[in-house]
């Protein structure tokens, strides 16, 4: 097709990849990012997480390693989801108002045992002591479901507070206001006796009992005329009844908090419906009363959130039974010109003594005494707010391990459900905030340590009493890792990258010395603490398992939405088993978060802000690339900026920002780095042109970059400065050399300048300098390019441009990942700390005489062909021998292939070949070094996003999320490879079951006073056992199921090989069950048979001697009668 005259003839270095059935295109395995979490629930006792999306799909995530994906029978949003302890299922609530149930003592995934309709319904309510699923339905009624028998049970309440009002009016009660929707809106289970509980109405709350079935005290929060609550003064002149919103109980059971529309918060006492203990907002008190000093003030103002949810959490820091501080949990109250976020109070312990005999309490009320304990104990200690960057939708605390409390006892982390750009993805952070609480918390850092000596030596008056939170800070000039925030703990992967929200990345293969490097381990990982499950990987791909292990390493290095940057292990290698429990112990991918940078901390200064050139909130990043040997990395900011990060170890500290004398170049030696981390930001590069065109970072040190104003920067970051520097001149269009280069050079280019396009580090020898030397490669658009050697004169050594730049010829419009420098064996020659240390030896490089393999005879035999520049643009690709030597094979494919948007060399099985990547979605296929045609591959699965190839061919997908397209989020990427042959990424067997526990005691009734006051209990403190629940809510006629024994697997048992043989062992032993059996039944059929023949033998035989003993008595009869006839008788 394209003429070989005059052009070299080299080596074949594709031999094992010429045709085309060496290549086989193979999706392995998908990875999911949930951009839409609409709902999260967590087993404590198990150590699970679930996680629902709007799509109809449910995440349960365990130990590293156990990661499960069902789906919805009918595709819908998962609305409500909880973990049910007592039976081990996971209940379902969809946007259809279907409620499905998935039992988890399933191998392998769960299996859905149940479905069932409702009518459109508010909440779900589960408790660990008993098996039914109290359904709050919009109606008003409460309905039952029965978890053990897998049924709607017949117990259903009545909407009592329509029952409630009606009884009002008949009883001749005037209501002074108008009567509220009848709705229910969420049950509360009372946390220690589970024959009560707590139903709130849209109206107001019903305590009501389960045996009797009836109302026991009705509770309403009506404001009087003149009383601002939480909407102030704008309709101060009427009664006002408040709607209620969210209601959670109080860990000792004697109150209560309930949430209301206006942004008010009511606490109320059991045992007194009359008015409640106390009524505020976030940032005022007794709102429910009247304060003539206020009436004259203005009464407009910004709008108030209603409270959408309240948690009331208790930790085991106090002997008394009664409980120590507990921590409430807010989310809403805000007023509309706030910043989002969560508010939390820190609230004193409720351990009132023994009670004065006067004044006695009137007969079936509060005692004031406790009343006032309880109104005290409703003072808030501290205050902290969770400021977040999108709106808090919902939330989760997370308990060490007890279910009990609505699953908000001891908790330590908290999950956030963020909505921003129309996704909504899971944030997690330490709780409660340091120094609330007083007790041994996990040994994660001294940071709580430091907090509550610092909270101890701070007056209590800026933070106590029932003020409002503290307004956020000001900026830091550092971290705000450094300014006592709560710990984000890490979440699984799938999680994680939601939350991050990739933007784009790249896969990298990595040298096993260099891997090793990379995944050193850290100890400052904070991690959400789940155990539940085990994985087997698949038993029919083990021995494509066992072959893994040699595949080579890989990582996968992210850019973010959040101005992260992470770094994750996805090396075939943690998708074995373990040798020792057979089980897989692994992520996968694992996250590397002591390589993390984050941006977003480092821009918390405001003066490093000043040096970018965008608003601080249109702060975004471009791309990143890694120095994989050096363990350095140069992060592209879509304004223009390069920053730059080095190992966090040996590195100076000073108080500032620091500009050095080249003004472009701003210091970070003023930030402490990250306890933990690795790689921290050591310096930032803003020249001020705009976007970068291109950027290449190297292992020795150096960093070059183009703009599109023509202009070129290098980079010696051992200073860091800048060694040369190529500036446009807008006017002639001319290009001028600042002081640290040595030349001028035309960069006209049509009617504009001749950008850089491409630029790549080698360290190689030209066409006629064999010697090993730095050089960079500089591929403009025009398709010409320029070498520049680096050298180091001077002691110390300082490093520069020595001459002029070299000429060759590349392609036009190369790509910015399309410059490869190969030697005449194929193995890449790359600017590393080998090929840097044999530039100082001043030796040839290895060559390779051409002697035979040369053109058609005007090449000098002796001429040494040492390595092979190949340069791949958007119409074509062109591969020259050293350098800038001669031509050795070129190809153009024009516009009939599509665009190209990737370039990769391939090695495979000692073979190379280039592979071209179009948006078409084909991979073209190339020989190296002559660029020979070989196929068309289909690339799998279609993106819209270019593949991230490594240099072994397995290729990263990734797949933009539907409802983020304008942000370029990242929903799902596939692992893929060209090569799929013998590649095991199937997904593993878990095992729910394994982890499974003893569901702990249920909480038992405390007094009001002290214990050993027994005249202060509840007057309805005899609790009932859950089994009385069930039976109680089940009814007479509730069909027990019989209970099947579940064989759990020890985790410290025999793995996955006892797993398999365990299963094989299980169906051999039903089988001859099912077998003898059926023996049995055929025996016992045969002995019947049998005893059915003897028995009609038998009576056969009487019948024939009955018979014989009949003809013999009518023989003897007729002998008689005939020898009567005879004698005459």
């Amino acid at each position: 097709m394209f003429s070989r005259h005059n052009e070299l003839v080299l080596p074949d270095l594709s031999t094992d990849l010429a045709d085309e059935h060496d290549w086989k295109v193979g999706a392995l395995r998908t990875l999911d990012f949930p951009m839409n979490t609409t709902a999260i629930a967590v087993e404590p006792v198990a150590g699970l997480l679930a996680a629902g999306t709007a799509d109809g799909s449910i995440h349960i995530f365990g130990r590293p390693g156990v990661h499960c994906k069902i789906t919805l029978p009918d595709p819908a949003e998962v609305r409500l989801l909880q973990f049910s302890v007592s039976t081990y299922n996971i209940v379902c609530l969809d946007g259809k108002n279907q409620m499905h149930i998935y039992n988890l003592l399933e191998f392998g995934r769960p299996k859905l045992v149940s479905s069932a309709r409702y009518d459109q319904t508010n909440s779900i309510t589960l408790s660990p002591s008993h098996t039914h699923v109290f359904v709050a339905t919009q109606n008003g009624d409460i309905k039952t479901y029965d978890l053990t028998c897998l049924r709607k049970s017949p117990y259903n309440t009545p909407n009592l507070w329509k029952l409630y009002e009606e009884k009002m009016v008949a009883s001749g009660v005037p209501s002074l206001v108008h009567f509220a929707p009848t709705n229910a809106v969420d049950c509360v289970i009372h946390p220690r006796n589970l024959d009560l509980m707590l139903v709130a109405y849209s109206g107001g709350v019903v305590l009501t009992g389960l045996t009797e079935r009836s109302t026991i005290r009705a509770y309403e929060l009506v404001l009087t005329p003149g009383a601002p609550g939480g909407a102030r003064h704008g309709d101060i002149l009427t009664h006002r009844r408040m709607m209620v919103t969210s209601i959670a109980a109080h860990p000792s059971g004697h109150f209560f908090v309930v949430g209301h529309a206006d942004g008010s918060i009511a606490f109320w006492a059991v045992e007194d419906d009359n008015k409640p203990l106390l009524v505020r907002t976030l940032d005022a008190v007794d709102v429910n009363l009247v304060d003539a000093s206020a009436l004259d003030q203005e009464a407009s103002g910004p709008l108030r959130e209603p409270i959408f949810k309240l948690s009331w959490s208790s930790f085991p820091n106090s002997s008394d039974p009664r409980g120590g501080d507990t921590v409430l949990t807010v989310l809403g109250g805000l007023n509309s010109d706030n910043p989002p976020g969560l508010t939390v109070f820190l609230l004193p312990a409720f351990n009132p003594t023994e009670p004065p005999s006067e004044p006695a309490a009137p007969p079936d009320s509060l005692h004031p005494f406790f009343r006032s304990a309880m109104r005290e104990s409703l003072t808030p200690k501290k205050t902290f707010f969770y400021g977040t960057f999108g709106v808090v939708q919902d939330y989760l605390l997370i308990p060490r391990s007890s279910p009990h409390f609505s699953g908000n006892f001891d908790p330590y982390a908290i999950l956030l459900i963020i909505e921003s750009d129309n996704m909504r993805t899971v944030e997690s952070y330490q709780f409660p905030p340091p120094g609330f609480i007083q007790q041994s918390a996990q040994p994660h850092s001294m940071e709580d340590v430091e907090q509550d000596e610092k909270d101890e030596e701070m007056p209590n008056s800026a933070n106590s009493g029932m003020l409002s939170p503290p307004p956020p800070p000001p900026l830091p000039k550092s971290p705000r890792h450094l300014n006592n925030a709560p710990l984000q703990f890490r979440m699984p992967v799938p999680l994680l990258c939601g939350s991050s929200g990739i933007l784009g990345g790249q896969l990298i293969k990595l040298d096993n010395e260099i891997y090793q490097d990379f995944v050193k381990k850290s100890g400052n990982d904070h991690t959400l603490d789940f155990k539940g499950g085990q994985a087997y990987a698949d038993i029919d791909k083990m021995n494509e398992l066992k072959l893994s292990k040699y595949q080579p390493h890989r990582i996968v290095v992210t850019h973010n939405r959040d101005l992260s940057v992470r770094f994750f292990d996805i090396s075939t290698q943690l998708l074995i088993p373990s040798p020792t429990t057979d089980l897989v112990e692994h992520e996968w991918p694992e996250p590397l978060p002591a390589l993390n940078v984050h941006l977003d901390e480092l821009f918390d200064d405001a003066e490093l802000v000043e040096y970018i050139s965008c608003p601080p909130d249109k702060i975004a990043i471009q791309s990143v690339q890694v120095a994989t040997d050096a363990l350095e990395c140069a992060i592209a900011l879509k304004s223009g900026e390069i920053v730059v990060c080095h190992p966090a170890f040996n590195r100076p500290v000073t108080s500032s920002p620091k500009v050095l004398s080249d003004t472009e170049i701003i210091l970070l030696d003023h930030l402490e780095p990250l306890l933990g981390s690795r790689l921290t930001p050591s310096f930032i590069f803003a020249p001020g042109k705009g976007p970068v065109e291109t950027y290449a970072l190297s292992d020795v040190g150096f960093l070059a970059a183009s703009y599109k104003d023509g202009s070129l920067f290098v980079i010696d970051m051992r200073g860091p400065k800048i060694i040369f520097s190529q500036l446009m001149d807008k006017k002639s269009k001319r290009a001028s050399i600042l002081p640290q280069g040595h030349i001028s050079l035309s960069s006209s280019h049509g009617s504009g300048p001749d950008v850089v396009k491409s630029l790549a580090w080698t360290i190689s020898p030209l066409e006629n300098d064999p010697q090993l030397r730095v050089r960079l490669i500089a591929a403009r658009q025009s398709g010409e390019a320029d070498i520049y050697t680096l050298s180091a004169s001077g002691n110390p050594m300082s490093w520069g441009i020595s001459g002029e730049p070299v000429a060759s010829k590349a392609i036009p419009d190369p790509l910015p990942d399309g410059i490869f420098v190969l030697d005449i064996k194929g193995a890449r020659c790359k600017a590393d700390r080998t090929h840097l240390s044999a530039t100082f030896k001043n030796t040839p490089a290895t060559s390779l005489p051409t002697g035979g393999l040369g053109s058609a005879g005007n090449r000098n035999s002796n001429t040494q062909r040492q390595n092979i520049l190949i340069t791949v643009g958007a119409k074509g690709a062109r591969s020259t021998a050293n350098l800038n030597g001669d031509k050795v094979g070129k190809v153009e494919w024009g516009n009939k292939v599509g665009g190209v948007s990737g370039v990769q060399v391939v090695d495979h099985l000692d073979s190379r070949a280039l592979v071209v990547q179009t948006d078409r979605h084909d991979a073209l296929i190339y020989t190296l070094p002559h660029l020979e045609y070989i196929c068309t591959l289909q690339l799998s699965p279609i993106t819209s996003l270019p593949l991230s190839i490594d240099e072994s061919g397995d290729y990263l997908a990734w797949a933009l999320s539907p409802q983020a397209r304008t942000s370029g989020v990242i929903h799902s990427a596939t692992y893929g490879t060209l090569f799929d042959i013998r590649r095991a990424y199937t997904l593993p067997d878990i095992d729910f079951a394994s982890s499974r526990g003893p569901v702990p005691p249920q909480p038992q009734p405390v007094s009001l006073g002290p214990p050993s006051v027994l005249g202060y209990w509840f007057s309805f403190n005899q609790t009932k056992t859950g089994e009385q629940i069930d039976a109680l809510l089940g009814g007479p006629d509730r069909p027990i199921p019989e209970k099947k024994e579940v064989e759990s697997s020890d985790a410290t048992g025999p793995g996955l090989a006892g797993s398999a043989s365990g299963a094989a062992s299980n169906l051999v032993a039903g089988a001859a069950a099912v077998q003898a059996n059926l023996y049995n039944r055929l025996a016992s059929a045969l002995n019947e048979r049998g005893q059915m023949l003897g028995d009609l033998e038998e009576r056969f035989n009487s019948l024939e001697e009955g018979s014989r003993s009949m003809v013999a008595q009518a023989k003897r009869l007729a002998t008689q009668s005939a020898a009567k006839s005879w004698f005459g008788f």
